[in-house]
């Protein structure tokens, strides 16, 4: 009986530690004191349960103190403006790890002072914080600190509060906003003929573009980097008023504004060659040369290096594309002054009733070969009649490929092909930046080319991993 009661116990803490233990967590072993002019060690232990990939440790030191790394375990280490830093690419595996720093005091300072901190890191592709309880320190004779402080300058009063370094400004949410603080942007530039170049460590890439049509390209890159880990940016220089859509990442997060594409690694791959690929799609009336320039950031040594990937220059004739979509445009029913399609909001809601259904327009649609297996796509609208390709141009300055699915009474519009659903989810996020307005777009699912929803879709194909 008592076995049976300690066994209890014991499964009831450890149900608790599991729905009841803290998450990521810091904290210092600093000195009650120091004597000016000399110097402490500082241990900062880290508590990061399963977290893994980029993190970012500071501390906060007040004016007349410094820091200089002693362990780092792998990250690393800068400090400037009062500030410490322990960077790491990939934290370390162990659940719980410690760092270790110098911490000296300048020969003329004397009192109290708090130090603080905090650690960053990336979670489910969101940005969290961890702040570190504050600790105080004494700068010399704490009695004689108190005792003279009264006889000091009207501002010595302020003084803790001044030394105690300000709150840090707020800091961007994603892993692309984090990559531009590492690593930041280049100049847009449309200068034709830059060669490429390699960046130290022998870090290259080249770049090939293959035309698909008259107003579309599609552009594919490979980065050469040979054993190089930890954090890498590939930024690709896009001509005035052209969208990129990812089609191939390689473990990289796609992003597009302005006139730039990005597929950012908080972690490379281990394989020494990678490879991405995005299509080109060029505003309507696009006609001549253009030309796409890039480089690929990274660290070597914790210093920021880069690869110019050089520029590429390709042509478009406008009036080609003009004579491919004349056929569309006579459609023998015309589309009425407002043909907007109604849309689901996400995969999950039920699409309404449907309105009566018009004589359907010639439509546009990709040829695919037979789907087996899982695959994802992305709904970019649905209506209760087919347009075609123009009405999209038009509209949404939309002239990729779409293929039509009637399902459920609905006329769907979908792109793309995924095996993966995380690429889905980026080419969904590729037309959302990209200002296409689409009603939707969100990712759709299909087992042997039967529709089926994402959660049974993602259930599935774990079973088949296992297996």
């Amino acid at each position: 009986m008592i076995k049976l009661f300690t066994l209890f116990n014991l499964a009831g803490l450890l149900l608790f530690n599991l729905l009841f233990s803290g998450g990521v967590s810091i904290s210092q072993d600093l000195p009650a004191r120091m004597d000016p002019g000399t110097e402490v060690r500082v241990t900062v232990t880290v508590n990061k349960e399963q977290i893994s990939g980029f993190a970012k440790l500071q501390i906060d030191l007040p004016p007349g103190m410094r820091a200089t790394a002693i362990e780092t375990r792998g990250a690393s280490f800068t400090f400037a403006d009062g500030k410490a830093k322990f960077i790491w690419m990939a934290l370390p595996a162990q659940p719980s790890f410690k760092v270790s720093y110098t911490l000296s005091a300048d020969a003329g300072i004397n009192g109290s002072f708090p130090i603080g901190g905090r650690i960053s890191y990336i979670e489910d592709n969101e940005r969290k914080t961890a702040d570190m309880p504050p600790s105080t320190i004494t700068v010399g004779n704490a009695a004689l600190a108190a005792a003279t402080a009264p006889a000091a300058t009207p501002d010595a009063t302020a003084a803790p509060a001044e030394a105690q370094a300000p709150a840090p400004a707020p800091e961007a949410g994603t892993p692309a906003d984090v990559a531009a603080s590492i690593i930041p942007d280049g100049a847009v530039t449309d200068t034709p003929g830059l060669p490429a170049k390699q960046g130290p460590g022998q870090v290259g890439g080249s770049r090939t573009i293959t035309p698909v049509s008259n107003t579309e390209v599609l552009v594919e890159v490979t980065i050469n980097k040979g054993l190089l880990r930890g954090f890498g940016k590939l930024q690709e220089n896009l001509p005035a008023g052209f969208t990129a859509v990812a089609t191939a990442n390689d473990e990289a997060i796609f992003s597009t504004g302005g006139r730039m594409a990005k597929f950012v690694w908080l972690n490379l791959p281990s394989k020494s060659e990678l490879k991405v690929a995005y299509r080109l799609l060029a505003p309507a009336g696009s006609d001549g040369s253009f030309t796409i320039n890039g480089d690929f950031g990274y660290l070597l040594n914790d210093l920021t290096q880069r690869a110019v990937i050089g520029s590429s220059t390709f042509q478009l004739d406008a009036q080609a594309a003009v004579a491919v979509a004349a056929p569309a445009v006579k459609a023998p029913e015309p589309e009425p002054a407002q043909p907007e399609p109604a849309a689901t909001a996400t995969a999950q809601q039920k699409d309404p009733q449907p309105a009566a259904v018009h004589e359907p327009a010639p439509k546009i649609t990709a040829a695919l070969a037979p789907e087996t297996g899982i695959t994802y796509k992305v709904q970019i609208t649905a209506a209760h009649r087919e347009v075609g390709k123009p009405y999209f141009v038009q509209r949404h300055r939309f002239n990729g490929d779409f293929s039509i699915e009637h399902h459920e009474g609905w006329i769907k519009y979908v792109t793309g092909r995924f095996d993966r659903y995380g690429n889905a989810r980026d080419q969904r996020q590729a037309y959302i930046d990209a200002g296409h307005n689409f009603p939707g777009p969100f990712v759709t699912a299909y087992n042997n080319g039967d529709r089926i929803t994402v959660q049974e879709a993602l259930m599935i194909a774990k079973q088949s991993s296992v297996q």
